[in-house]
């Protein structure tokens, strides 16, 4: 084993030792933490609430040592873009255990500025506005990533720059109907969905990398291609038909 598929193995084998502490612990106090931002995200089929509350605990102890350090939410945000860069350049080069363990860094900060913007009384729109922009800058760093590495193969391009522009079209289209205050399907592959099964594939690749023909990249890549983009429609004909509804 390799000193990439070992940061890999340590990295995940902590995720998965915390999860069963979390799972420990509820069951023997009787009831598993619920989180408002959770709530009011949701979960859908393919990432159950349950596994995102289980995040959202798993950071709370950070959030709080951040706070103490007197670290600010914008200086956490502004982070995850070196580290969502950064992993971006090792999925084009191939090494996806790098890019799981520097992405899930980046995941980590994209949910810590919020949880810390909270604890300081420090959220405010300029917040959320550069949060929201930032995480744009992240997917494309990832997704772009993944371009790259299967530049040689027009199908495996091709289903990359689906999956960007399915991800862009869905948080366009989330963005439309909260400027109108429409209610729209909450569909799959939500943008936390999306970066789990990124990471998963991540994962996977690290220790059976296939070829670009077949391998667990290229099937998450292909699965938001397809579900980014249906989802994006569905969304968007909520939209054009309650536009119609209102003209």
């Amino acid at each position: 084993m390799n000193s990439e598929s070992l940061s890999v193995f340590i990295l995940f084998g902590l995720v998965l030792l915390l999860g069963l502490v979390y799972v420990v612990r509820g069951y023997l106090n009787g009831d598993f933490k619920h989180y408002e931002r959770v709530d009011r995200q949701g979960g859908s089929v393919l990432l159950g609430k349950a596994v995102m509350n289980f995040a959202v605990w798993g950071m709370e102890p950070v959030a709080r040592l951040l706070a103490r350090l007197s670290i600010t939410p914008n200086q956490v945000t502004l982070s995850s873009v070196f580290f969502g860069l950064v992993a971006g350049l090792c999925i084009a080069s191939g090494h996806f255990g790098y890019a799981f363990c520097v992405a899930i860094v980046a995941g980590m900060t994209d949910m810590l500025d919020g949880m810390l913007a909270r604890l300081s009384g420090k959220s405010d729109a300029s917040g959320v506005v550069l949060d929201s922009t930032i995480d744009r800058y992240v997917d494309f760093f990832l997704l772009a990533g993944c371009a790259l590495y299967f530049r040689h193969d027009v199908m495996s391009l091709s289903a990359s720059l689906l999956a960007i522009h399915g991800s862009f079209m869905i948080s366009y289209t989330t963005a439309k109907a909260e400027a109108m205050a429409v209610r729209v399907p909450r569909g799959a592959m939500k943008r936390t969905e999306r970066y789990v099964y990124l990471l998963l594939a991540l994962v996977a690749s690290t220790f059976y990398p296939g070829s670009e023909g077949l391998s667990p990249l290229l099937v998450v890549v292909w699965l938001l291609a397809v579900l980014t983009n249906w989802s994006a429609l569905m969304r968007f004909r909520s939209l054009f038909l309650s536009a119609g509804n209102v003209g």
